[in-house]
C-alpha cells in the first residue's frame, strides 16, 4: 500500500471523510467487474457494489494493513456478492460428473482454453457463468483480475494451499461444461 493511502485511510478516520472518494475512483470499477461476474443483473451488481464500498467505509478503522486495500475491499465486496446471491437464490449453477475430472487431462483444458477461436471464448464465458459462485470468484481473481494466490485466499477467506487445487479442478469443470455445451449445441 503506498503511503498516500495510509495518510488517506488517516485522514478520513479523523473525521475528513471526504477524502474516502480517492478509494471510490480509484477501486470502483475494480470492485463492480468483480461483483458483475459473480452477480447476473448489472443493477444488483451495482447496489452490491456500492454497499461494499459502504460496509468498507464503516469498518475503515478494522482496516489493518495486512494486505492491501484493493484485496480488503475485494473481499468485502466478494462476501456481499455471496451474500445477495444466497438471499435472492439467484445463483444458476450446472453439475458435471465429477468420476469424468479424472480423465480430463492438462493438455486437454490447455487447448481448449488456449485458443483466440470466438466460438470457444464465448462457451468459456457460458461455461464460467454456470460455475458456482466460489468457483466463478476463483477464475476471475486468476484469470481475469490477475491476483497472487495469497491476495485470493484471503479474499474468498481459504487456505493459500487450497487455491491452486480448487483451480485445477475448476478448470477441468470448464472443459467438461464446454464438451457439454459443444455436444448439445
Amino acid at each position: 500500500m503506498s503511503v498516500d493511502e495510509r495518510k488517506l485511510i488517516g485522514q478520513v478516520l479523523a473525521g475528513r471523510t471526504e477524502e474516502f472518494g480517492y478509494f471510490l475512483e480509484k477501486y470502483g470499477r475494480q470492485v463492480l467487474a468483480l461483483v458483475s461476474r459473480l452477480v447476473p443483473q448489472q443493477m444488483d451488481a451495482e447496489e452490491v457494489a456500492q454497499d461494499a464500498f459502504v460496509k468498507a467505509f464503516t469498518r475503515l478503522e478494522s482496516f489493518d494493513f495486512r494486505s492491501s486495500f484493493s484485496t480488503w475491499v475485494s473481499r468485502i465486496a466478494y462476501n456481499c456478492a455471496v451474500e445477495h446471491l444466497r438471499k435472492t437464490k439467484r445463483e444458476r449453477t450446472v453439475d458435471v460428473d465429477e468420476s469424468q475430472l479424472a480423465e480430463v487431462t492438462d493438455g486437454m483444458v490447455d487447448e481448449l482454453m488456449l485458443t483466440d477461436d470466438e466460438d470457444n471464448v464465448a462457451q468459456l464465458q457460458k461455461a464460467i457463468e454456470m460455475l458456482d459462485v466460489e468457483d466463478r470468484t476463483l477464475i476471475t481473481l486468476y484469470y481475469y483480475d490477475d491476483r497472487s494466490v495469497r491476495d485470493i485466499a484471503y479474499i474468498m477467506s481459504i487456505k493459500e494451499n487450497s487455491v491452486a487445487q480448487r483451480l485445477y479442478r475448476v478448470r477441468k469443470r470448464l472443459y467438461l461444461l464446454i464438451k457439454t455445451f459443444s455436444i448439445n449445441g
